[in-house]
Order: structure tokens, then C-alpha cells, then sequence
């Protein structure tokens, strides 16, 4: 059995490393996969290869509400539409806590929109509580 993967969509590498840190210290059995943006996400998430195989695809996705190239809410409507990705939880973060961009992101099927904290340690906090939560939530799906 391979190990839970997260997969992050954020064009800022701080905030990955940030992400990334906060899991390894945590101890979190999981592995730790990164895109800067939408695009080449979902390359990786629609090959035939990852629609044979559910062990390919992230248990939680964790994707920045402003991206370049590709918009965030386009790549959420694709996840949802792919039969091997539509269940996949989604937890947008953004930076701006705009109401229409809750409401939009809500609407295409995040699973939560989250305000990404200024604070790093608090940044890295509320990676590893959404982690923690959508890690023991698949485990007792199974």
C-alpha cells in the first residue's frame, strides 16, 4: 500500500515550504506532491494512468484560490466532473476573503475555503489541522 499523498496547487514556493514543513513535523504519514499552477495539476490528475490507478491520485487537495494561467474555479469544476476525481476533497485557501469567492468556490465543490493565515506558524497550523482532518476522514471510509 502506497502512502496518502497531498497534492498543493500554489504558485508561492513560501507557502509550500511552509505546507510541506508543517506536515514532515508533524509526523503526518503522508507524502507531499506540488504544482504552480492548475495546468500542469491537471496533467497529472487526467492521464489514464491515474484514472487505473486510485493509489496515484491525492487523498486531499489543497489548492490556492488565485492562480495564474488556469483558474482555480475551472480546475475545481474539472475535479468534480471526472468520475476518479470527483470525490477527491478539495480545500481552498486564499489570501482575500471575498464573499463571491467563497460563495463561487463553495458552489463548484470545495469541500471548505479557508483564509490562508499571514502568520506563518499560523499558516502551518491550519495545514496540518485540514491535513489531520481529511487524512482520518479517509481512513474510516475505508
Amino acid at each position: 500500500m502506497t502512502r496518502p499523498s497531498i497534492l498543493m496547487i500554489d504558485p508561492s514556493p513560501e507557502s509550500v515550504e511552509l505546507a510541506r514543513f508543517a506536515v514532515w513535523r508533524s509526523k503526518l504519514d503522508c507524502s507531499f506532491g506540488w504544482f504552480e499552477d492548475a495546468e500542469q495539476a491537471a496533467e497529472s490528475l487526467f492521464t489514464d494512468a491515474a484514472a487505473a490507478s486510485p493509489d496515484a491520485l491525492p487523498f486531499l487537495i489543497l489548492l490556492e484560490s488565485h492562480l495564474p494561467r488556469m483558474d482555480a474555479i475551472e480546475f475545481l469544476r474539472m475535479v468534480r466532473s471526472h468520475p476518479h476525481t470527483a470525490a477527491l476533497p478539495v480545500v481552498m485557501f486564499s489570501s482575500t476573503n471575498e464573499e463571491p469567492d467563497v460563495a463561487k468556490a463553495l458552489e463548484a465543490g470545495a469541500n471548505s475555503y479557508l483564509l490562508k493565515p499571514v502568520d506563518a506558524r499560523e499558516f502551518m497550523t491550519t495545514v496540518v489541522d485540514t491535513t489531520s482532518h481529511w487524512l482520518g476522514a479517509g481512513r474510516q471510509s475505508h
